[in-house]
């Protein structure tokens, strides 16, 4: 049986609603999604429910400029954290130094043999 999981969708990081004001929901592969998104962009110790949840933001950033093998690292443990990611297939690091962010995008496969992209920044 296979298990799926049913959430509010947000659209940056809001609750969306549909035209007559309904709540939105995610499911299957959106809901992966967005769980993966959220956890990339949640700041690990930022939430207090969890203090391990999250990516470690001080492992991204820095004024001189970081590896993207350390930054990949830092990406691959955050999204470990899902048990249902079992494969990463590629993470594309773009850096724009002007704005001072950086852009990823991450490619997986779930525990269903789906594969998913999740495309976030960071600042």
């Amino acid at each position: 049986m296979e298990r799926t999981l049913r959430t509010f969708k947000l659209t940056n990081g809001d609750l969306a609603f549909d035209t007559d004001y309904n709540i939105m929901f995610v499911q299957g592969d959106e809901e992966i999604a967005q769980a993966l998104e959220r956890a990339f962009t949640t700041n690990a110790g930022e939430w207090f429910l969890n203090a391990d949840h999250g990516l470690e933001y001080p492992k991204i950033q820095g004024k001189n400029g970081l590896k993207d093998e350390y930054v990949q690292m830092a990406i691959i443990r955050c999204a470990l954290q899902d048990a249902r990611v079992r494969e990463v297939i590629n993470i594309d690091i773009q850096r724009n130094i002007a704005n001072r962010t950086i852009n990823i995008d991450f490619i997986f496969k779930t525990d269903t043999g789906a594969t998913i992209r999740v495309p976030f920044s960071v600042e």
